[in-house]
């Protein structure tokens, strides 16, 4: 009698805990923004439904002949891989014939079998579907090797795997091949100490590569069947890109990306005896900056990408036409991410986002034209109270037009709103018309959020990107201030609630403007940011030795004493004492391309003039999260400091905080 009601109290006690965690988890902070107040908005999202999701799966993969299916999915709170039927899928996905209850890094299928390759506690393993339990696992990782990624796979079982490794040194990657079950290691071409990239043809063999010259020129060069010696087909200046779509055929010209003398990259058809180029596609205004394949063993391209604004999709071939027939029947605004191809290119996975909407999984047969609903997202449930991202630009105070992107929030009239300025990392990288987490996140907490692609940034053509060269900190961070300003004459913006927020470069210029222009915003958050920029131009990776000339052309070398002196006025940590108002710092330990070590002496300084800095050093991340635990401390930080600061709403506590302290 006294052990049952021992157990009912302990029901009882559990049941209360559960109930008290559910009313605290409940209790939203209303807005303290004067614009939000009053306004409409939409449901709040809890954070676990961001970045927790229980319902959640993702990333599905078609194995080698299109017939089976592996995925991402949460099960009883722990990510698990799932494998089913790709010809079975009903309501609730395709029909699950196995799932792994071993944890996994990553996933993909073997190109000649329907076996799943799992890389697990820094191994790689073949699963048989119909033999999932852990104990059948074979250990097919590649022998006698430090550090490995597998290049290109074995497309029959006495094929070969191309594996490229860097065990020599950091800086060069050498080619080996073994065998699909891990053993034979045999060396396949060494990099003499120049090579930057190679290109494996169908067959296995390196057939294009490129080198860096001395003078930084970069030099292509390509191999074919029966040639001894490499011969140059291409080259590049400092500052040009010419990017290869893959090894074609010996009767087909090498299709590249191409802006050598132009300054906006076109889709290029190259001889490569003659070196004649022919322009395939180009766009006036923005570059044609990507190309898909749309199999692994393509030759040429199927689909070519144009992001001015709004994404548009090129049809390069009858397989591409057909894909992007599937993609958007209706023509309206779509995003999508390729997640897994079959070898030939029959079949295709893709994630599609249709007018910013969430995610939807589709299979793709490309040869019967067949598009084939695999799953809805989970967030589907909360599309009536997503915002919408619109393309926007606005003039420099020195009179160039800036691209950028604003998401409003749902339910406010765009008046006097609390806002956060979104500040892309690289620098060479730029801000995309996307389905984006962490915008939506941002604005349904009633926020705008304005994303710049200040000078410097990619894809708006030569001129655009050098004209940012040597200018951090100055004309680069002028963009930005720019942006708000604009949204403020815009009406949109409260000028007294604007905040800053960026990773790595991005987390740099959050920084620097909390002390170059104090009063302009009210708080920072600061994520794996370089601080201290003469320390990262003299500690940049080693393994990135091939590649530094594009960081000098940014930054400047850290071998001249008029460079150095310039990094040191630039950087956040020289003027620490002149921040003005609140800043949140976050980043990894393991991180080994910006140390976290200069955001802890960056918050040493803070504390020491008597700034308001709150920081969060997450365990297990380097640079840029991947473990959902840390997205959910990461997102409770955010939106706690930015309602404190600027006036938005917070969920408060989470009991996915709990998990993700559990399940750490």
């Amino acid at each position: 009698m006294k052990i049952i009601t021992y157990l009912s109290l302990g029901i009882i006690a559990v049941v209360a805990i559960v109930l008290t965690l559910y009313a605290v988890a409940s209790n939203d902070s209303a807005p303290s923004h004067p614009a939000l107040q009053a306004a409409h908005l939409p449901d709040l999202i809890p954070v676990r439904d961001f970045y927790a999701d229980t319902d959640a799966i993702w990333g599905h993969l078609p194995s080698y002949d299109g017939s089976l299916l592996a995925w991402w999915g949460v099960r009883w709170g722990r990510e698990r891989v799932f494998i089913g039927r790709a010809d079975r899928i009903g309501s609730g996905g395709p029909e699950v014939i196995a799932i792994l209850d071993s944890p996994a890094d990553m996933i993909f299928w073997s190109d000649f079998e329907n076996k799943l390759q799992v890389v697990s506690e820094d191994r790689l393993w073949s699963v048989d579907p119909s033999a999932p339990d852990r104990s059948q696992w074979i250990d097919v990782t590649p022998r006698g090797f430090r550090n490995w990624d597998i290049l290109r796979q074995a497309r029959t079982a006495d094929d070969l795997n191309v594996v490229v490794s860097n065990d020599r040194d950091p800086a060069l990657a050498d080619l080996y091949t073994v065998r699909p079950d891990g053993g034979g290691k045999e060396l396949l071409v060494r990099n003499e100490g120049k090579t930057q990239a190679w290109y494996v043809a169908a067959d296995g063999v390196p057939r294009i590569r490129v080198d860096k010259s001395e003078n930084d020129d970069r030099v292509y060069l390509i191999r074919r069947n029966g040639e001894a010696l490499w011969r140059e087909f291409a080259r590049t200046k400092p500052g040009e890109t010419l990017i290869v779509a893959g090894v074609p055929a010996a009767d087909k010209p090498i299709e590249v990306l191409d802006n050598r003398g132009r300054d906006l990259i076109s889709l290029v058809d190259l001889d490569e005896r003659s070196g004649t180029a022919t322009s395939r596609l180009s766009d006036s205004r923005t570059d044609v900056d990507q190309y898909v394949t749309l199999a692994k063993d393509g030759t040429e391209a199927d689909v070519a990408v144009i992001r001015d604004g709004y994404p548009r999709y090129v049809g390069l071939t009858g397989r591409g036409e057909t894909f992007l027939r599937l993609l958007a029947p209706d023509q309206e605004p779509v995003d999508f991410n390729i997640l897994g191809t079959t070898p030939d290119g029959h079949f295709v996975t893709l994630s599609v986002s249709r007018n910013e909407e969430p995610f939807r999984y589709f299979l793709f047969d490309l040869e019967a034209g067949i598009a084939r609903l695999i799953a809805d997202s989970s967030f589907t449930k909360h599309g009536d109270g997503l915002a919408k991202t619109r393309p926007v630009s606005f003039v420099a105070r020195d009179g160039r037009q800036i691209p950028a992107f604003l998401t409003l929030p749902r339910g406010v009239e765009p008046r006097d709103l609390p806002t956060v300025v979104l500040i892309h990392g690289g620098p060479a990288e730029r801000d995309i018309w996307q389905f984006d987490y962490q915008k939506q996140f941002l604005a349904n907490r009633g926020y705008a959020v304005l994303s710049v692609n200040f000078r410097g940034s990619i894809g708006y053509g030569r001129s655009f990107q050098e004209a940012g060269y040597g200018q951090y900190g100055e004309s680069m961070q002028d963009d930005i201030i720019d942006g708000a300003n604009w949204l403020v004459e815009q009406g949109i913006a409260d000028r007294n609630a604007m905040a800053l927020m960026g990773a790595s470069y991005g987390g740099y210029a959050a920084a620097l403007a909390m002390t170059r222009d104090p009063g302009v915003f009210k708080a920072a958050v600061v994520e794996s940011a370089v601080l201290d920029v003469k320390y990262q131009m003299q500690n940049n990776p080693f393994a990135w030795g091939l590649f530094l000339d594009e960081m000098k052309r940014y930054f400047g070398d850290p071998d001249k004493a008029e460079d150095l002196q310039k990094m040191v006025e630039r950087s956040p940590i020289s003027h620490a004492d002149g921040v003005d108002g609140a800043i949140l710092l976050t980043a990894g330990k393991e991180d080994r391309v910006v140390g976290f070590e200069q955001s802890e002496e960056f918050e040493r300084a803070l504390k020491s003039a008597g700034k308001d800095v709150q920081s969060v050093y997450f365990e297990k991340e380097g640079h840029g999260y991947r473990r959902w635990q840390t997205d959910i401390k990461r997102a409770r930080f955010l939106e706690d400091f930015l309602a404190r600061t600027i006036g938005g709403r917070t969920g408060n506590f989470d009991f996915a905080e709990i998990a993700a302290d559990y399940l750490d």
